[in-house]
């Protein structure tokens, strides 16, 4: 039973290690000059991204493909993303971070924000 814990908390730190290291990697190789979240840029925003390709392992591994080497057909009318020459392990954590975790952050500041108004509620405030 021991082993089992061991083994289940070591899988969430490597988990966490790669959602930051995505995020690391979004600011270290500047997509935000082009990309955000949750609004277009000069390219699409990572929930324009994820709903295209969804969340899947298989969906991290084809955008960490395109990351290497883009495919400008992909999306019509947007800026030409240039071929980034980075290992395939750091373009597969940083399509994790596009696809899921930064999607994830969105969700949780958007319940934060609806929380907030919740409690903020104009009509009941005294003057």
């Amino acid at each position: 039973m021991r082993f089992l814990k061991t083994a289940i908390t070591s899988l969430l730190l490597v988990n966490s290690v790669i959602a930051v290291e995505g995020k690391e990697l979004f600011y270290r190789y500047n997509c935000s000059s082009c990309h955000a979240p949750d609004r277009r840029v000069v390219g699409p925003s990572f929930l324009e991204i994820s709903k295209r390709y969804g969340q899947s392992e298989k969906a991290v591994e084809t955008v960490a493909k395109l990351i290497i080497k883009p495919k400008p057909e992909n999306w019509p009318g947007m800026a030409y993303m240039p071929p980034y020459d980075i290992p395939y392990d750091e373009a597969k954590a940083l399509a994790k971070y596009v696809l899921i975790e930064s999607i994830k952050n969105l969700s949780e500041q958007k319940k934060t924000e609806d929380s907030i108004e919740d409690i903020l509620d104009d009509d009941a405030q005294f003057h």
